[in-house]
């Protein structure tokens, strides 16, 4: 009797196909996820705080009622207030400069931090939910400095 034939193991060989099948599952588990725990904007009138603090410890300070839901939209409202810099699809407006005052990263490893609340956000301006009672702050920092300094 021959057994050799029921003595083979049964090996499953990856191929591009399976590849490709468990690469789009990966794909639709992450999208779900993002969709779960995006950032879900506050609807309403929100009170909110804004300060940018400048390269030499200047610091200005502005305060702002907004129906606004995300942080670009309410300092776009604020009288004497400007963001300068580039937009993409992907992240929104990349910062370079704030009231004349710009921060070169190419030059000097200067970029402008987003705090919320004492804290780095999670997005950048264009994409960071606003809600009532919080405090904004735009910190000039240079690369390899802690941002609150």
């Amino acid at each position: 009797m021959n057994t050799s034939r029921h003595n083979r193991r049964f090996t499953l060989r990856p191929t591009p196909l399976m590849g490709a099948i468990i690469a789009a599952i990966v794909l639709a588990l992450l999208l779900i996820a993002y969709n779960l725990f995006r950032p879900v904007p506050m609807v309403g009138s929100k009170s909110i705080a804004v300060e940018v603090i400048y390269e030499d410890g200047t610091i200005q300070q502005y305060s702002l009622t907004t129906e606004a839901q995300y942080l670009q939209e309410a300092v776009e409202q604020i009288p004497g207030l400007t963001l300068n810099g580039t937009t993409s699809e992907e992240y929104g407006l990349m910062i370079d400069e704030i009231n004349g005052h710009r921060a070169d990263y190419q030059k000097d490893g200067a970029y402008w931090a987003i705090l919320c609340d004492g804290e780095p956000c999670n997005y950048g301006v264009s994409m960071q939910p606003i809600k009532n009672g919080e405090s904004y702050s735009f910190v000039y920092t240079k690369a390899g400095e802690d941002f609150s300094s």
